[in-house]
Formats: C-alpha cells, structure tokens, sequence
C-alpha cells in the first residue's frame, strides 16, 4: 500500500543527496617523515639470506626514488 510511494520518496532523496558538489579532500603524503634508509652490518650481510637483501635493496632504492629531499642519517 505504502510500498510504492516509500520507495519513490527514498529514491528521490537518495538522488538528491548526490547532487552536492563537495571540494576534493586534499591528500598530504607525510610517507617521507617516517621512511628512511636500511643499512646493514657487515655481520647483517652475512647472515642475511638473499631475498632479504634484495628486498631492503628494492626499499632503498623506493625511498631514494620517492624521497629526493630525505637526508640519509645513518643509525
């Protein structure tokens, strides 16, 4: 009975809270604050197997790559 006219009037509102135009959220990339260099040891590049090497490798070049500006601070 009242199906029908519920249905079109939650439609209608639905569609019109889509209408808004809201600004675009603004995105801060603080990635570069907390990401730093791995170094490694002498006795870590013994004990390390390869694929962990390779991987703090593929991390040191993306924080070099994506990070221009950091300063590497060794420790």
């Amino acid at each position: 009975m009242y199906s029908k006219p519920l249905v079109i009037c939650l439609m209608t509102m639905l569609i019109a809270s889509c209408a808004k135009s809201l600004p675009a959220p603004v995105v801060v990339d603080t990635a570069c604050s907390w990401v730093r260099v791995i170094y490694l040891t002498d006795h870590d590049i013994d004990v390390l197997d390869k694929q962990t090497k390779r991987d703090i490798l593929a991390h040191n070049i993306s924080v070099q790559a994506n990070c221009p500006n950091l300063n590497p601070t060794k420790g």
